[in-house]
């Protein structure tokens, strides 16, 4: 416990933390931030200035880095965990999305070692990035439902591809005016 209470306060660390938060792409990084603490561990904070210092470089020298979605998607997750529920189309579109993000800053960051012979030029961002689980066969499961607009093909299953063969005839039979 660091003393006194309010020492973030006094050194301006709740500042830099409302800027920190102005700047999330996402929900998911606002609770971040919001969850950051002051540390006192030597070890802990020169692996934080690492990880900074190495996403500046990222920032301002490559211009591939997949940054492009971040969407919060736990509430449908949870949603989702009880039986007979569903995502919907812009659901799981969001998710495909995020994924698909997630996915390519993984790769991001273990392609540049490898095309190092092993010597990432982002070591610190690479071993955050080391646990994390990317699904690619969700990915595609996703995508033989939905097609790149996000919106749900007409052969995403059986049932509803004839469902729509009959709504498409029909439409033939009885023009709308």
């Amino acid at each position: 416990m660091i003393y006194p209470q309010n020492f973030e306060q006094k050194i301006g660390f709740d500042q830099i933390r409302q800027l920190l938060r102005d700047k999330c792409l996402s929900t998911l990084g606002e609770e971040r931030v919001t969850n950051m603490a002051f540390s006192d561990q030597y070890a802990e904070v020169n692996e934080w200035l690492n990880q900074v210092t190495e996403f500046v470089r990222i920032i301002q020298e490559e211009d591939n880095f997949p940054d492009q979605f971040f969407f919060d998607v736990r509430p449908s997750l949870k949603r989702v965990r009880i039986e007979g529920m569903y995502l919907d189309e812009q659901e799981l579109f969001d998710l495909r999305r995020s994924l698909e993000t997630i996915r390519d800053i993984v790769r991001f960051l273990h392609k540049e070692s490898e095309e190092e012979e092993g010597d990432s030029p982002y070591p610190s961002l690479r071993h955050l990035a080391g646990d994390i689980a990317v699904f690619p066969q969700l990915i595609g499961k996703i995508d033989g439902i939905l097609n790149k607009y996000g919106k749900i093909k007409d052969n995403a299953s059986n049932e509803l591809a004839r469902i729509r063969r009959e709504l498409a005839s029909t439409m033939e039979i009885f023009p709308v005016h």
